[in-house]
């Protein structure tokens, strides 16, 4: 068991930090320290946590750590250790030794409580909706995990109740992020992050709240734009209005003022009706010729393959000939030569035969 001798150790140094717990003295066991009596100090370490005298049990466990690490009750104190923190309330501490037993012990008497109490630590530390949710996101994960573990616990019911209320959080969380862009007038921006968000959490119990806060986007943006770019912008609050009527045909919270400015928007697009028939035209119209570029560059595009096919082959062609021409001018001053051949070898034979007559005289 040596390796675990590291983490009780930094869980009394996180939670000296944490505290400023004070020293052994201070606590009135001083004199127990200095015995040097590993099994007094255990007892003692036992003895206080029973006694609720958390603090004590921590510098009692840690004292007597380092003696006991490689013994059987090991686990225990590791185990006890991380709970004296935990009723201290030095939760991130707690969660270290926690996690550390259900890991190196998974199969001692206390291990299902460290898997309970894991996802405990990381619920007590979970953060306001308006903050940073890591330790949320850690508690259900923790919590899952027991409950894959452990599904007959008689704990099950509360932590279901427990990962609802962290889903929750996470919930508002979402509605928190998607409406900072509102808040702050980037309208385009808002509806953007609210449609992202909406897709992502279709259950979210904030759904009503962002689809109005969709509309009014389009209906603040389009009341700010210039001429040239309103009579869109209204067109879309008009869209949005009627999703929003669609699933919400009752809302009490948002209909009225919905419903104000809807009438707002109609009567802009009525207006500017024609102008509407022209946008809507123009539109078609762009998207058309948008088509057709498309389909002439994919024509362009065949036509230059094609081009470039037959161009390859006319290459082919022309060395295929030019090949042809050189081979058979090869074959023209093969044949030449062979034949200047034959007639330096008959030559020679000649030039022989004459030599041996001279001889053949002189003789």
């Amino acid at each position: 068991m040596k390796y675990l001798r590291r983490p009780l150790l930094l869980l009394a140094a996180l939670a000296g930090t944490i505290t400023g717990i004070h020293t052994a003295a201070a606590e009135g066991i001083n004199k127990l320290l200095k015995s040097k009596d590993t099994e007094k100090i255990y007892q003692a370490a036992i003895d206080a946590y029973r006694n609720k005298k958390f603090r004590r049990a921590t510098d009692l466990f840690d004292a007597v750590y380092n003696d006991l690490y490689s013994s059987d009750r090991v686990d225990t104190i590791l185990f006890y250790a991380s709970k004296a923190y935990y009723y201290q309330g030095l939760y991130s501490v707690a969660a270290e030794g926690f996690d550390q037993y259900r890991k190196n012990f998974s199969r001692r008497p206390f291990a299902e409580e460290a898997e309970f109490l894991l996802p405990m630590c990381w619920y007590n530390l979970s953060r306001p909706a308006s903050r940073d949710q890591t330790e949320t996101h850690k508690a259900i994960t923790t919590f899952n995990e027991y409950l894959n573990r452990h599904p007959e616990s008689i704990k099950a019911e509360d932590i279901k109740m427990m990962l609802e209320e962290l889903q929750q959080k996470l919930y508002e969380k979402e509605f928190i992020n998607a409406s900072l862009y509102f808040k702050i007038g980037q309208y385009p921006a808002s509806v953007a992050a609210l449609r992202y968000s909406l897709k992502d959490t279709p259950e979210n119990p904030y759904r009503e709240t962002m689809m109005f806060l969709i509309c009014k986007s389009w209906y603040n943006y389009a009341k700010n734009s210039v001429p040239a770019r309103k009579l869109d912008r209204y067109m879309k609050m008009v869209d949005s209005y009627y999703n929003f009527k669609s699933e919400y045909p009752e809302s009490q919270d948002y209909l009225k003022e919905l419903d104000k400015m809807f009438l707002d928007a109609q009567a802009y697009v009525e207006q500017n009706k024609q102008a509407a028939v022209d946008i809507e035209k123009d539109r078609i119209g762009a998207e058309s010729l948008k088509e057709s570029i498309k389909q002439q560059k994919e024509k362009l595009r065949t036509i230059r393959d094609q081009v470039e096919r037959s161009q390859a082959q006319l290459k082919l062609k022309q060395d295929e000939a030019t090949l042809k021409a050189q081979q058979k001018r090869i074959k023209a001053e093969a044949k030449k030569l062979k034949k200047n051949d034959a007639k330096m070898r008959r030559s020679d034979e000649r030039l022989d035969s004459e030599t041996k007559e001279q001889i053949a005289e002189i003789k």
